[in-house]
């Protein structure tokens, strides 16, 4: 059994999918699941579920809380009044956003770049595309950002474990398709010029670059980052590739970037 939120939210059982119902009790599961056993109170899933609470939305919600005990029946997971408000009982590995936290986690403690490319590489195969898609609402647009930026993360840092590996055909296979979805995120854009710099392919690399430098000019009316612009530089003097920097980290910057690349998609 998994309660799934990278992706739509959906709970499986035996690699088949649970009928939940319409996307408002879709809505009711994310607001308990992203707090797994842990009580949520009333007030707050009224937030979660509506921007603009509907006239009675208490009961509305105790409705829908009532038809998801029916759907969640023999599947192990539970939804119990607790602390004033609701829990969704089930072991927070089970939600697959809690098990990619814990990974990365793990992945950012880890002095070893197998290791950590290894608990990314896990990590990201949770992914299923935009969490709580299908999900409406200020909030689930709120943790949808909040969990993207933290993918976009992931997976710059397990590129950068793999160039250090002398793996670039991996990092350029992998992040070739996934760019464009964040076509202002410098910290992908670096990994993936580096990767297609090592595979000799420089004149790919440099088009990359101009393609994020027209993002940005149109999207903030901004150049690049030092970072990114010393890189492009060492590419048109032709230099040698120089090992990839250690201690990534996504800087206030790169997280603007990354939101307005959300509105580009």
């Amino acid at each position: 059994m998994d309660v799934r939120l990278l992706g739509p939210v959906e709970v499986t059982l035996d690699g088949r999918r649970v009928p939940l119902g319409p996307p408002q009790r879709h809505a009711v599961l994310a607001a308990l699941a992203v707090d797994a056993d842990r009580p949520v109170s009333l007030r707050t899933m009224i937030e979660r579920v509506w921007d603009d609470p509907p006239d009675r939305a208490t009961d509305s919600l105790y409705a829908h809380i009532a038809r998801l005990r029916q759907a969640l029946t023999g599947t192990g997971v539970g939804i119990a009044r607790r602390g004033g408000g609701y829990a969704l009982e089930v072991d927070p590995e089970r939600v697959d956003a809690h098990r990619f936290r814990r990974l990365t986690r793990q992945a950012q403690n880890a002095r070893d770049d197998t290791v950590r490319a290894a608990l990314l590489a896990e990590a990201m195969e949770l992914w299923r595309g935009a969490p709580l898609t299908g999900v409406p609402g200020d909030w689930a647009a709120r943790m949808r950002y909040s969990i993207e930026q933290q993918f976009v993360g992931a997976l710059a840092t397990w590129a950068q474990a793999h160039l250090r590996q002398g793996r670039p055909d991996m990092v350029v296979a992998e992040l070739t398709p996934l760019v464009p979805h964040y076509p202002l995120a410098e910290p992908l854009a670096n990994m993936l010029m580096r990767g297609l710099w090592a595979l000799g392919r420089t004149a790919e690399a440099v088009a990359l670059y101009a393609r994020l430098r027209g993002y940005l000019a149109d999207r903030l009316g901004v150049e690049p980052g030092p970072e990114l612009r010393a890189l492009h530089l060492r590419m048109l003097r032709g230099d040698a590739e120089p090992l990839v920097r250690t201690g990534l980290r996504a800087q206030p910057r790169d997280l603007l970037l990354a939101q307005v690349s959300e509105s580009v998609r």
